[in-house]
């Protein structure tokens, strides 16, 4: 037996969600801590470059994505 379509599409029920636009940040984030993981070996300056590197996309990223977050409609006036 076959369930018989319904006469409303399943989409129809669910708000539209929000995929947030693309970003450099984890990328950077990514090759900061690359390069953090290679100064614990290698020297102290590049540890110094991977920590910097990293805080700053971290914090940046998060900079990003609160703005964003605070651009985004509310659920009062959906």
């Amino acid at each position: 037996m076959m369930a018989e379509p319904q006469g409303e599409s399943h989409a129809e029920d669910h708000g539209a969600f929000h995929l947030p636009p693309p970003s450099i940040w984890p990328a950077v984030l990514a090759l900061g801590i690359a390069l953090l993981l290679t100064g614990l070996i290698l020297n102290r300056l590049v540890l110094a470059v991977g920590v910097v590197l990293s805080l700053a996309a971290t914090v940046l990223w998060v900079r990003d994505a609160r703005r964003e977050f605070s651009e985004l409609p509310s659920k009062a006036d959906t």
